[in-house]
């Protein structure tokens, strides 16, 4: 379980820095790289991490309290599909292009992002 800690807190400072620079005026191309980079390999340890911690819980889970597991598995795979569709739209040279419109759309997937972090929280935490 910690290990998943560890990752959900990475995440969400994380989160919280590429909110502050997309409150800059203009994008700085560096720091962007930079955090999303990072946000997307740990995005990934984490989603692999809660794939393995879903199969392992419902091993010993109930069909009826396995429920939760599938459901958060379901989310996981949609938040995962999310995020690349994201990284695609929105390569540097469309950051820089259009900065504002870019601003808007990493503030919904971060809320999604902590969304899914706080379920995965309330699903897993309990049963580790």
């Amino acid at each position: 379980m910690s290990e998943l800690h560890d990752l959900h807190a990475q995440l969400l400072q994380m989160l919280d820095e590429l909110e502050e620079l997309t409150k800059r005026p203009s994008p700085d191309e560096a720091a962007l790289a930079s955090v999303r980079y990072r946000l997307t390999r740990t995005s990934s340890a984490r989603r692999r991490l809660v794939d393995a911690l879903c199969v392992e819980c419902k091993r010993v889970l109930s069909e009826e309290d396995a429920a939760s597991l599938y459901a958060l598995h379901d989310t996981n795979t949609a938040a995962m599909t999310a995020s690349s569709e994201h990284i695609v739209t929105w390569s540097l040279r469309e950051i820089v292009k259009n900065w504002p419109g870019y601003c808007q759309a990493s503030q919904a997937l971060r809320g999604s992002m902590r969304a899914q972090i706080e379920a995965e929280k309330a699903v897993l935490y309990r049963h580790l």
